[in-house]
């Protein structure tokens, strides 16, 4: 797997974030005080890791601008820097120029509110009622009666409060220089890189990405799933040979699709797990001869696209799930009866039946069995040899 490392020079702070990415490699990413997560995405043969995020008590830093065109890809290397967070100030940058985005701290309680401004939502706080413990500036804006184009550096991030959505200033500034804004970040970041480079490089450089141990398979029963042309395609020529496909396209079926709960459908009460895609599976035999019409996967949400049968056949239960619908067909029906001859859901009841799916999901490793309606849900990518293409016929 490829790794991709920061190699944008747009901003000032470019350049030092590289070498931040790569001390912390030499190190074997293992720095006292710093949390990092990566990421992976792509398909096949062309799979790719980035580091998308470090946290340390003060400060974050996350990567996810785009630095041009992966070759013989569609995909996009996004491994350039795209916001920072450093005491009492955020920075959004992106790769037209357009912004930067800057907040501001206005708080009264620095350390009480240090979490929430590193780590939460910075989007309508007038409008929702949240304190007032920011400001926001935007380089995307007028000053003194002169517009500022975008896809050009703008030299004032000027206030904003996003149509009344926002903060007023109240005697803050009305606008800074960007420039000097970008300085700002920059000298912060090369403090952070010299507290790196001052800890000590490990004698042995280790594997920072081992293969996780494959999971056996438990009794689950056959499983299905539907797929679109292009999926037929794809996994009825890599039947013959993978080597008749390009690499991206040397995989079977992806797991990132429908979320079992939406972000903004949860009531804060289910497993994390239960807001990534998944590839919704069902249970049962599939054969040529199987009628599309009688395959059910529970709480499955199909297109016109999906109309080929694919027989699932996972060779390790890594990051597949088991959740059972009933929980939400069950906490629907209540509040039906519970609320005669209401026409339709508020979103707090829609949160509260989706919920209770939610919470139900386990890995399928650790199902006992026992749900009405289960759902298998594959959230990584599955290989050639771990599905195959049961409908009748692929051909138009």
């Amino acid at each position: 797997m490829e790794f991709l490392y920061p190699k944008s020079q747009q901003f000032p702070f470019d350049i030092i974030c590289t070498e931040i990415v790569r001390q912390l490699e030499r190190r074997n990413w293992q720095v006292a005080g710093f949390e990092l997560a990566f990421d992976t995405y792509g398909t096949g043969d062309r799979k790719f890791r980035l580091l998308r995020t470090i946290r340390t008590r003060d400060a974050r830093i996350r990567f996810g601008r785009p630095q041009g065109r992966i070759d013989g890809t569609h995909w996009n290397d996004t491994a350039a820097v795209s916001d920072i967070v450093i005491p009492k100030k955020e920075l959004h940058v992106y790769d037209d120029e357009s912004g930067p985005t800057f907040y501001l701290y206005v708080g009264n309680d620095w350390e009480k509110d240090r979490e929430r401004f590193m780590n939460g939502s910075k989007v309508n706080s007038k409008l929702d009622g949240e304190p007032r413990t920011y400001l926001q500036y935007s380089g995307a804006a007028l000053i003194d009666g002169h517009r500022f184009y975008l896809h050009r550096r703008q030299p004032y991030l000027v206030h904003t409060n996003d149509l009344g959505r926002e903060y007023d200033r109240e005697g803050e500034p009305e606008f800074f220089e960007t420039k000097k804004v970008l300085q700002d970040f920059a000298a912060y970041l090369e403090m952070m890189l010299g507290h790196i480079i001052g800890c000590r490089i490990p004698n042995e450089i280790i594997d920072g990405f081992p293969e996780p141990a494959a999971i056996p398979m438990p009794a689950i029963g056959s499983l299905f799933c539907f797929g679109s042309y292009d999926d037929a395609m794809r996994v009825r020529k890599g039947a013959k040979s993978s080597e008749l496909l390009e690499p991206p396209d040397r995989y079977g079926m992806q797991g990132n699709g429908w979320r079992l709960v939406a972000y903004g459908d949860s009531d804060g009460n289910i497993p994390q797990i239960a807001h990534e895609g998944f590839l919704w599976c069902g249970i049962g035999e599939v054969d040529a001869h199987t009628p599309k019409k009688s395959l059910l996967i529970p709480g499955g949400h199909w297109s016109s696209r999906d109309e080929f049968v694919f027989r699932v056949k996972p060779n390790r239960a890594n990051d597949i799930y088991v959740a059972d619908h009933a929980a939400y067909e069950k906490r629907r029906q209540e509040l039906i009866d519970a609320n005669p001859g209401s026409e339709r859901f508020t979103q707090d009841q829609v949160r509260d039946f989706v919920s209770a799916r939610g919470r139900t999901i386990v890995p399928l490793a650790e199902y006992m069995g026992g749900y009405e309606q289960p759902i298998v849900l594959v959230q990584r990518e599955l290989s050639l040899d771990e599905v195959e293409l049961v409908s009748a016929s692929c051909d138009r």
